[in-house]
């Protein structure tokens, strides 16, 4: 770099020649003779001017720097030699007063404010310009805390005494995003800044404002830049409390799942001892028979809604398209609510209209949606309460409302309460408290049907309204409609069963209700017996476990099949999964019919009682 062009820079002219120069400078650099220049002409300056100088530098700076005031004529050995020069090792110094990890004022002030007095007392015009490297080593081993103290050190020193102070640093130090503030911190401790060469060697007017329109330009993209990191890091944390919010929630569930699974057990267990107790009191026994059927029948719908809402969210489930009358419906998902309702003493009144309203999806699960909505209503309403259902016509629409006074909704509630996993706060003083998945399951089976639903309330206290809006749509056919609403057959005659199931308890169970309705039945507790059984007992139905030990029951099936002997044989698959996938399985491997477990027994008894004029294809119970 030529020394005419580096004469010219701003401030640097300061540097050159100005004997008052006074104050703490600090230069940033890119490359290491950009920085030897600058150091000369301060350092070069106050030499010729009188002033002594005191350096603190690296080895290769100090070297450098002696080399080229040596080259402007400026004899270091005399200077030294006079006591008007003295030069220092940064590292050695900066040791001498750093105590555990931090500058210590005392030692700093005796150290260096100890070599700038000698300096100036050898100085014939009694000031002294200094150049430092101390606080760009601290700086460069991470210690930016301390290099910052290390410059207000040097501003408090100054005040003691007087001399001028060049600090450097490589711009390089700051290239990381987290360096913005300290940058601003350190240049604001300094009394003049001069920029790294980049940014000061183009210093005719019209590439001064060619540069300042570029850094302009830059800061600019670096605002926006930031802005968007902003906006990209209150995303990121947006996401971060809604996954913990789930999270939440769903430690929740499980604590609920846990809770709801166990109190149904407690009164199964408690009847069973009591007909152990009163085997022959037939009242005790019938009562005690009567809980089982209770509660076995809520275990059975809490685990249906958690197969239901898994299968929904995946898009695993099919509606059946069938003319609906609204008012049966409505009848029908009343008579599932009324337990609850009548148990909570709450008073029920419908308002349907004089003209049917008729619709067109699934019957069962649009009582599924009016079902859940009552029953939610009857929980969250103390005892004594008043439900509403309301049927309407608005437009192409059909309107259902389902209306309580009973704890009402917060405005927060009112936004999450179709989110799986929520309840109210009060969910476990509830009776029958849920699993916190019915309201997730009515908006997506009403989504699934074309509809929409929304949460109303005035607030803790007020009630809850909750508004159904279905389109209506043209009659499907009688002939369609038929075929999705068709029954299983009637009963036509006993057959003989064979039940494969690994669990004893669970086939004899099963064998004992058969034979009490008049079938011929026998067990085997695997597929090995089950095969070599089979052909002896010439079995019409096979009711077979899917999970069997070493040979499942896939395989059974195809070698049943397999045997022209057991070939007319009506076998159905008994499993605890029931996805599509799942049924396709069952239907390759030769299967009528796919039971998920628990079975009901009602519909088993109906479909073996009209084997003989059933459909060869796989149906789920």
């Amino acid at each position: 770099m030529g020394v005419s062009r580096f004469d010219e820079l701003p401030g640097v002219a300061k540097l050159n020649g100005d004997a008052e120069l006074s104050g703490h400078l600090v230069q940033f650099y890119e490359n290491d003779p950009f920085l030897i220049d600058g150091v000369t002409r301060f350092i070069g300056a106050g030499l010729r001017a009188g002033h002594g100088g005191v350096v603190i530098a690296t080895k290769p700076h100090r070297d450098a720097l002696e080399q080229r005031l040596s080259e402007h004529h400026i004899d270091v050995a005399d200077l030294r030699a006079a006591g008007r020069y003295q030069p220092f090792d940064a590292a050695e110094t900066l040791s001498s007063f750093m105590v555990g990890g931090w500058p210590d004022q005392k030692i700093f002030e005796e150290v260096i404010g100890g070599a700038i007095a000698r300096v100036t007392r050898a100085s014939t015009a009694q000031r002294v310009r200094a150049f430092g490297e101390m606080v760009a080593l601290l700086w460069a081993e991470g210690q930016g805390e301390a290099a910052i103290r290390l410059e207000a050190l040097w501003n408090d020193l100054a005040k003691k005494q007087s001399f001028s102070l060049l600090c450097g640093y490589p711009i390089g130090g700051f290239n990381n995003p987290d360096d913005s503030s300290p940058f601003t911190g350190i240049a604001g401790l300094h009394s003049m800044v001069i920029p790294a060469e980049s940014y000061s060697t183009n210093v005719d007017g019209e590439q001064r404002l060619r540069l300042v329109a570029e850094l302009q330009q830059k800061a600019a993209v670096l605002e926006s830049e930031i802005a968007a990191r902003i906006e990209l890091e209150e995303q990121l944390q947006t996401k971060i409390d809604e996954l913990a919010e789930v999270d939440r929630r769903k430690d929740e569930f499980l604590a609920m799942l846990g809770h709801e699974l166990r109190n149904p057990l407690s009164p199964v267990t408690t009847a069973l001892h009591l007909m152990r107790l009163h085997g022959n009191d037939a009242s005790r026994t019938a009562r005690a028979r009567e809980i089982i059927e209770r509660q076995v029948e809520h275990m059975t719908r809490l685990v249906d809604d958690l197969l239901d809402v898994s299968r929904i969210t995946r898009g695993k489930i099919d509606l059946r398209q069938e003319n609906v009358a609204l008012s049966e419906t409505v009848d029908r998902a009343v008579e599932i609510a009324q337990p609850l309702i009548d148990e909570r003493g709450h008073r029920l009144m419908l308002e349907l209209p004089e003209r049917p309203i008729e619709l067109v999806g699934d019957s069962a699960r649009l009582e599924q949606v009016l079902a859940n909505l009552l029953n939610n209503a009857a929980k969250y309403t103390d005892v004594g309460g008043h439900i509403w259902l309301r049927a309407t016509v608005d437009g192409r629409d059909a309107v259902i409302s389902v209306r309580d006074d009973g704890d009402g909704l917060t405005p927060e509630m009112r936004t999450h309460v179709f989110d799986l996993f929520v309840q109210g706060p009060d969910a476990r003083r509830r009776v029958r408290g849920g699993l916190g998945i019915g309201l997730t399951l009515v908006r997506r089976l009403v989504q699934l049907h074309g509809g929409t639903i929304e949460a109303r309330s005035a607030g803790p206290g007020m009630g809850s309204e909750f508004i159904v809006r279905l389109p209506l749509r043209g009659r499907v056919s009688a002939e369609s409609s038929s075929r999705a609403s068709a029954g299983l057959p009637q009963p036509a005659h006993r057959q003989r069963v064979l039940i494969v199931d690994d669990n004893a308890d669970a086939a004899e169970s099963l064998a004992e209700l058969l034979r009490d309705c008049g079938h011929n039945v026998r067990t085997a507790a695997d597929g090995s017996t089950a095969l070599r059984d089979a052909p002896l007992f010439r079995p019409e139905v096979v009711i077979l476990d899917i999970g069997l030990p070493e040979i499942d029951g896939y395989e059974v099936a195809r070698r049943l099949r397999g045997d022209p002997r057991l070939g007319p044989a009506t076998l159905i698959a008994l499993t605890g999964y029931g996805e599509e996938r799942h049924r396709r399985r069952t239907e390759e491997a030769g299967f009528n019919y796919h039971f998920t477990k628990p079975i009901d027994f009602d519909r088993l008894e109906a479909l073996l009682a009209g084997t003989g004029s059933a459909e060869r294809r796989p149906r789920s119970n």
